[in-house]
């Protein structure tokens, strides 16, 4: 019974850390416009923002690589949760220290994603 839970949970948070990458690319306009006010360089801003994009891809990319682990546990391989255990623990790290770090209460939502990352998968690595 918890397998069932636990499996469209976990795809469902990598299809979210996935898709996450379109949110946070769609704010590079406003990021444009924010760079342009700024005293930065041309130069500067312009790697500002490939930068932002690169991690945009990043986020998209992991949520790709966890799906896959989805997929491939879902055909029986447990030893594939190395790698969606390492985006949960980046997810993690990266919410509480932006929280420390920011004050910005949004980013409680990267610590909850990596938490149901981890917790979803306990259950899909028991033989079925």
């Amino acid at each position: 019974m918890l397998r069932k839970i636990a499996s469209p949970v976990f795809l469902l948070t990598a299809v979210v850390i996935a898709l996450g990458a379109f949110g946070h690319d769609s704010q590079a306009v406003r990021l444009a416009s924010e760079l342009g006010k700024s005293q930065l360089g041309e130069r500067d801003a312009k790697v500002i923002l490939l930068i932002w994009h690169f991690t945009s891809g990043c986020m998209f990319v992991l949520g790709a690589i966890c799906a896959w682990v989805w997929w491939r546990a879902r055909r029986g391989e447990r030893g594939v949760f190395v790698a969606s255990d390492l985006v949960g623990l980046l997810y993690i790290a990266a919410g509480l220290l932006s929280v420390w770090y920011a004050g910005v209460a949004f980013f409680w939502l990267f610590f909850v994603l990596g938490l149901l990352l981890i917790l979803a998968s306990l259950p899909l690595r028991r033989p079925a």
